[in-house]
């Protein structure tokens, strides 16, 4: 009996070998990313998600509205602190949510300051951007004249800052 577990050890140790030798790689894909601003301007969401992840705007059943959103963001700038207004916003498109047949408008407002599109409008005044700041970000959605439709909506609301 001993020399058939003396003869059984190396074939199974050749077995190992040769399952390990026949395993399927496995490669993942991890995606990693920075942004890093400078020390004299920048507008950065307090929470990264608000960029980095889709914001759902909720349907409220008891109103039969659909809620906005709206979330905070560090801004600084002391690039043009002594010539005038220090961080300006516009809309570098329509914003708006589509679901394919019905859409709604979305009012954009930063800092309490309605943004429009193609339009830069001062966001925040050279005196208050010195020091790091709050200014909040809010997506309202526009009650289309219908009313709300029924539907599955996506959109994306693309604002530009500049320190001019």
């Amino acid at each position: 009996m001993f020399k058939k577990i003396a003869i059984s050890a190396p074939v199974l140790a050749l077995a190992f070998v040769s399952s390990a030798a026949l395993a399927v790689p496995q490669t993942h894909n991890i995606q990693v990313f920075a942004d890093i601003p400078s020390a004299d301007f920048y507008v950065q969401p307090v929470n990264h998600d608000t960029v980095a992840m889709p914001q759902q705007l909720l349907w409220n059943n008891t109103t039969s509205k659909l809620e906005g959103i709206s979330r905070d963001f560090k801004v600084k700038s002391s690039v043009s602190a002594s010539v005038g207004p220090a961080i300006k916003a516009t809309l570098l498109d329509p914003a708006v949510m589509s679901s394919g047949t019905e859409d709604i408008q979305l009012a954009v407002r930063f800092n309490n300051i309605a943004l429009t599109l193609g339009n830069e409008t001062e966001v925040v005044a050279a005196d208050a951007a010195i020091a790091e700041a709050i200014a909040p970000l809010s997506i309202m959605p526009i009650e289309p004249s219908g009313g709300y439709k029924e539907g599955n909506y996506t959109g994306n609301v693309r604002v530009m800052f500049d320190a001019p």
